[in-house]
């Protein structure tokens, strides 16, 4: 449920910060052009998702700590983004690694 989340607050940050007009156009993930031409429809799907990731941060882990975690995952996914997107670091390839690791790691510690 943890990777699932992070995966979620990665995606809608990602789209959020792919429709920024200040954002340089890196095009690494190649749904950049989509998000560029459907620039409103890309902000309503990233601020869906943001809430839907609240959501289940509230459900997991209850009000105070739910919230105190979800922000402290998009701080982390936000600083990560804005980081590694210009440097081209950031692809599925890297990203489904990334995702492989923490749910193996998930379902080993829990």
């Amino acid at each position: 449920m943890v990777t699932l989340i992070s995966l979620l607050v990665f995606i809608a940050f990602y789209l959020l910060y792919s429709t920024s007009k200040k954002m340089a156009d890196v095009g690494v993930m190649g749904f950049e052009k989509w998000v560029a031409d459907h620039r409103s429809t890309s902000q309503y799907l990233g601020l869906a998702l943001l809430i839907i990731s609240l959501g289940l941060s509230i459900w997991l882990w209850g009000l105070g700590s739910g919230v105190f975690t979800f922000f402290i995952l998009l701080m982390t996914v936000a600083s990560l983004v804005v980081l590694l997107a210009p440097l081209r670091l950031l692809s599925f390839t890297s990203v489904g690694t990334v995702l492989a690791l923490f749910l193996i790691y998930e379902i080993f510690m829990f």
